[in-house]
């Protein structure tokens, strides 16, 4: 899930940076002078609107891709301890009974 949200994030933030790019074509003669004085600030702005983009893209993973998780893993629970599928059997014999260790 991290891998997929750096890459959404990344491709984000590449477009808001070359869609800035072509919206600030006007200060191509002063590129250098602008990156030289500021580019400290730049790289700091830079760095936290990718983890804001970052944060966003995980936020929205976990709300909608993950949206049903639980309640599918608690079904799952519920077969495998109810012995009714040839699944519980295998992870019971792999596994053992961990209610008892607790």
């Amino acid at each position: 899930m991290l891998a997929n949200a750096v890459f959404v994030a990344t491709l984000i933030f590449l477009a808001l940076g070359f869609g800035l790019m072509h919206e600030l074509h006007f200060l191509v003669p002063w590129r250098n002078l602008i990156l030289h004085r500021y580019w400290q600030p730049i790289a700091v702005y830079c760095a936290l609107l990718f983890v804001n983009i970052l944060g966003l893209t995980i936020w929205i993973e976990r709300k909608f891709f993950l949206r049903d998780a639980g309640r599918k893993l608690t079904h799952l629970d519920q077969e495998i301890h109810s012995g009714h599928s040839a699944l519980s059997e295998e992870i019971l014999s792999q596994f053992g009974n961990d209610e008892e260790q607790l």
